[in-house]
């Protein structure tokens, strides 16, 4: 656990980093920058969410092959390896470039025909943004089966929040057109792309087209269904919002993601700690290490749970005040960072159960517990969303989406239990649940009088020193302990 320890402190660095530009750029700029075209904010949205669905599927669950077998191959077979992950990448880019160009926005218009008039005038920029994702993420599975992924933290987190909030302040100010935007926010993934691949290079990725590893139909088989291991969080995340924008106008699109985003702050550190862990249980696995599996799921399930559960209690006690503080149309989402807030806190608390699945023989029944995710949102999130249906807005998607992933880690819980004999339950998991509910609940957290700006600072602050001097008075996380006690020692280490 070390090892996750140390990178995933190194890793907190740049994520934070990124969690401060997003906040800025989120809670202040873009609102500022669309308040009289929330539309527009939506058609960012819109745009990002297509691109992150079928960056999914173009690279073909390359990044999910290389973690789990690149270990166990020797130099020239590894060479061979990147080979044919890249190839699955390159393909299905050329495949995506030729569904676009014979009429793209068809398809999509097929499932959204809102959404398929509104991409019809973005077909070049969507095409470039997915393949400069694919690609961005293919090449993160190499950087963290090396365990060097505070390039890819950085560059995913730091660079590409500061890059949105300063062309958005370009936007704001009037120094570039809102097509001339659009450019820019592509671009952004492109020099990330080009960035981390000097850097995967300079890392010794020097992947060898043609001549597969022998058994490449069983590489290729496991590749394609682990498309949705991590694919399925992302393509869930994204569906509300194409049904938002489709079911009840782009407008709602702009006023959702800024609640979103707010809920979603909570799941931040799991970046920064499955972005080492997955690729250790994966190690652990190939070496049938069922003490080293066992022990990584329960540790990083308890450090997730806490970190993530006094993420949650900060903003939760002040959320009043937060709405507060944003444009009327914008204030209306407390239920949305609610629900999506929770959601993220108990997929934190499942630790790495997806991992363990998606790395063993059991990796089938994780892409069709998957698609049922996925079939799941969508019948969710038109029941609460659709006039036709409950007709509960914005809240009614957050409400879905929790919904969903809540059966989800629940069932991968149940799972991993029924096939590997080990859950991450321990008592001081339990006790961490309930110091954060009675933390969040208690009576002090109250409005108070002050300007909402004073208030939050005061409720929140007060909040976390209550919640970090009762962990560490029942000894919840040693690990926890020290990072915050000397996290120089763990970012040299």
């Amino acid at each position: 656990m070390g090892v996750v320890a140390r990178q995933a402190a190194k890793n907190s660095v740049s994520i934070l980093w990124g969690t401060i530009a997003g906040a800025v750029n989120t809670l202040i700029v873009l609102p500022l920058a669309f308040i009289s075209f929330p539309e527009g904010w939506g058609i960012i949205k819109v745009l990002t969410a297509w691109a992150l669905i079928l960056a999914q599927f173009l690279h073909g669950g390359a990044p999910n092959m290389w973690v789990r077998f690149y270990p166990q191959f020797g130099i020239s077979d590894q060479k061979k390896l990147l080979g044919l992950g890249s190839l699955f990448t390159l393909a299905g880019s050329l495949l995506l470039g030729i569904a676009l160009l014979s009429g793209g926005h068809q398809l999509i218009g097929w499932l959204s025909p809102e959404d398929g008039e509104l991409l019809k005038g973005y077909l070049v920029q969507l095409f470039v943004l997915c393949v400069a994702m694919s690609m961005f993420y293919t090449l993160n599975g190499f950087v963290s089966v090396r365990l060097k992924t505070t390039v890819y933290q950085f560059l995913n987190e730091a660079f590409l929040k500061t890059w949105y909030l300063l062309i958005t302040l370009a936007f704001l100010w009037d120094w570039v057109s809102f097509n001339e935007l659009i450019w820019w926010y592509v671009g952004g993934y492109v020099i990330a792309f080009a960035v981390l691949l000097a850097y995967s290079v300079a890392q010794g990725f020097k992947p060898k087209i043609g001549g597969w590893p022998a058994d490449w139909k069983t590489l290729s088989s496991y590749s394609l269904f682990s498309i949705l291991d991590r694919g399925a969080g992302i393509i869930v995340n994204n569906l509300d919002i194409i049904m938002i924008g489709a079911l009840i106008g782009l407008d709602n699109v702009a006023f959702y993601t800024l609640a979103f985003y707010i809920g979603a702050v909570v799941m931040l550190p799991q970046k920064s700690l499955m972005a080492v862990a997955n690729p250790v249980v994966s190690h652990a696995i190939a070496q049938d290490d069922e003490k080293g599996i066992k022990d990584i799921y329960v540790r990083s399930s308890l450090m997730q749970l806490l970190v993530g559960g006094l993420m949650f209690m900060a903003i939760w006690v002040s959320i009043d005040e937060v709405m507060a503080l944003l444009p009327p149309q914008f204030g209306n989402g407390k239920w949305v960072v609610f629900y999506i807030g929770l959601s993220r806190l108990f997929q934190m608390a499942t630790g790495v159960s997806g991992g363990i699945i998606v790395y063993s023989k059991h990796y089938r029944q994780n892409f069709y517990l998957n698609l049922v995710l996925i079939a799941l949102t969508i019948l969710t999130n038109w029941l609460f969303i659709s006039p036709k249906g409950l007709d509960l807005g914005m809240d009614g998607a957050a409400l879905a989406t929790a919904l969903s992933f809540f059966i989800y880690n629940l069932v991968k819980l149940i799972m991993v239990q029924r096939l590997f004999k080990m859950n991450p339950i321990t008592s001081k998991w339990v006790l961490t649940i309930l110091l954060v509910a009675v933390m969040c609940l208690a009576v002090v957290w109250h409005p108070l009088p002050q300007h909402p700006f004073y208030a939050i600072i005061l409720k929140s602050s007060l909040a976390c020193i209550v919640f970090l001097l009762l962990t560490k008075a029942m000894n919840l996380s040693p690990e926890l302990e020290e990072m915050l006690r000397n996290p120089r020692k763990l970012l040299k280490r």
